[in-house]
């Protein structure tokens, strides 16, 4: 099994800055409401709920993943809600430009992964990850 697993360090720090923030923001309700009324359970519960969403990073949906295993390519991109599972040998070609690398299958389906916003070394990286895989 290979695995490529692509972090964004800067937008961690900033999540987690955030979440910070959160749940600073409950300690001040302490002195805004008082706890006796139902706005500041609710505000509460609200602001440590977004806050261990930003510290899980929305429970690692912001970390891009490529997988390789037993011929099965999946790809958990953090633009996309759910895992793709593509067969290695289902793999036409695989292109790149500045802003996606483009996955064609046999089927005629192209499935576009977005890196315009990645730091070049980690773009490299995908693209040396993918032609290990799969020979393209």
């Amino acid at each position: 099994m290979n695995q490529l697993v692509l972090r964004d360090k800067a937008q961690e720090y900033v999540f987690r800055f955030l979440g910070g923030l959160l749940l600073l923001a409950v300690g001040l309700q302490l002195f805004i409401h008082p706890p006796r009324e139902l706005i500041f359970w609710l505000m509460a519960a609200v602001f440590v709920v977004v806050a261990i969403l930003f510290f899980t990073m929305l429970f690692g949906a912001l970390i891009n993943r490529l997988t390789s295993d037993a011929g099965v390519l999946t790809i958990r991109w953090n633009t996309k809600i759910f895992k793709k599972h593509i067969r290695i040998d289902q793999i036409a070609g695989i292109t790149e430009d500045k802003r996606f690398i483009r996955i064609a299958l046999k089927e005629g389906k192209t499935i576009r992964l977005p890196v315009r916003l990645m730091e070049p070394d980690k773009r490299r990286a995908v693209r040396k990850f993918l032609k290990e895989i799969t020979g393209f």
